[in-house]
């Protein structure tokens, strides 16, 4: 089961491969290094159940691709940074024995958030160089040079790729979408696969209200509030989904758990991590689709500032006609605003504004 499980991780042959070899032999820590949407978080999980799961035990691999496995450790704080605590975190899981088998993976996302914190970073070292024979740790990060150079000579690297246009097209079409949709979605997502597909499905609303936002604004404050209130909506649908997803998930685990036989202590932490994972799962669903948001802004800016003889990126929109100075502050507005988003956590109600306040006033062409 474990071959078809990798399937999943579209366009990573080369990493795929790297990864299978070193399921059956692991070194204590791995660097896993791609952007959100290459595959690297999906590839992470699959490596993390071949390790726990050598022999494709389909119990066992789903419930390490759902995040449940009791001997696979996922750590992604929902701040902007990893703390002490995270670090410390990594390092008593590392300690603590396997409950099923042989072995026990501690997964970090988006790692280059130690660069934040130094003593966080520092904490690590040791537990990276010489961590229990029973522990692996692997880290994921879309920045390898923001991490401590003594972080990165500690792991074995496996490096993921942007997925090329072609590659996202033809898995569009694969699941069943017609190629003319597909071959527009490609080109807003930028070489990620995971954002193709939610731009046709959850992100779908969030994209079509910045879009739209960019026509609507007039120079006045009250449109800026009116345009503001508007998008808050359409980031709000596109998390709507989400608590009524993440209990079903919980019932599903506690009724896997309860199957399994796992002692109440064991139960009770696996529950706690899944409530945890949902918390962070929220968070990043919110500042995914404001950042999908402002993304979209940008594409509609800088096919108006391409003009008419480069092939635009958003095909089924007409050109807006804006100067090309102000083409220029609004990307620099939805620059600064994706900076606080990612760094400083701001009042999104705030920031929108903020950002609608710096877009143009604009009219469409043909």
């Amino acid at each position: 089961m474990i071959d078809d499980v990798w399937s999943r991780v579209i366009g990573q042959d080369r990493a795929v491969a790297l990864l299978q070899r070193a399921a059956a032999q692991p070194a204590h820590a791995y660097l896993l290094v791609g952007s959100r949407g290459s595959g690297v978080e999906e590839a992470a999980r699959c490596f993390a159940a071949a390790v726990v799961a050598p022999d494709g035990d389909e119990r066992a691999v789903d419930l390490a691709l759902r995040g449940a496995h009791p001997d696979i450790v996922e750590i992604d704080p929902a701040t902007n940074q990893i703390r002490v605590e995270d670090a410390q975190q990594i390092i008593d899981e590392a300690y603590r024995s396997p409950i099923e088998g042989a072995r026990k993976v501690i997964i970090l996302y988006d790692a280059e958030r130690l660069r934040f914190n130094d003593r966080a970073a520092n904490k690590l070292l040791k537990t990276l160089e010489e961590p229990p024979p029973t522990a692996l740790i692997v880290l994921v990060t879309a920045g390898p040079d923001q991490l401590l150079p003594t972080i990165r000579s500690r792991c074995q690297r496996v490096d993921f790729a942007f997925l090329n246009h072609d590659s996202v097209v033809t898995a569009l079409v694969a699941d069943g979408r017609d190629p003319e949709r597909a071959e527009l979605l490609a080109r807003l997502a930028g070489g990620r696969l995971d954002r193709a597909r939610a731009l046709d499905g959850r992100l779908a609303p969030v994209r079509e209200g910045f879009v739209a936002a960019t026509a609507d604004l007039d120079g006045t404050g009250a449109s800026v509030i009116s345009q503001s209130e508007f998008l808050q909506e359409s980031v709000k649908a596109a998390v709507a989904d989400l608590e009524a997803a993440h209990a079903e998930e919980t019932a599903d685990l506690e009724a896997a758990l309860e199957a399994a036989g796992y002692p109440d202590r064991t139960r009770t932490a696996q529950l706690r991590r899944l409530g945890e994972h949902h918390k962070r799962v929220h968070r990043h669903a919110r500042t995914e689709a404001l950042i999908e948001g402002i993304t979209a802004l940008e594409t509609v800016y800088r096919d108006a500032l391409a003009g008419a003889t480069v092939p635009a990126l958003n095909v089924d929109r007409a050109l807006l006609t804006i100067d090309a100075r102000a083409c220029g502050r609004a990307l620099d507005a939805c620059r600064e605003a994706r900076q606080a988003l990612i760094e400083h956590n701001p009042n999104e109600s705030l920031m929108l504004e903020r950002l609608l306040l710096h877009l143009p006033a604009a009219s469409r062409r043909a």
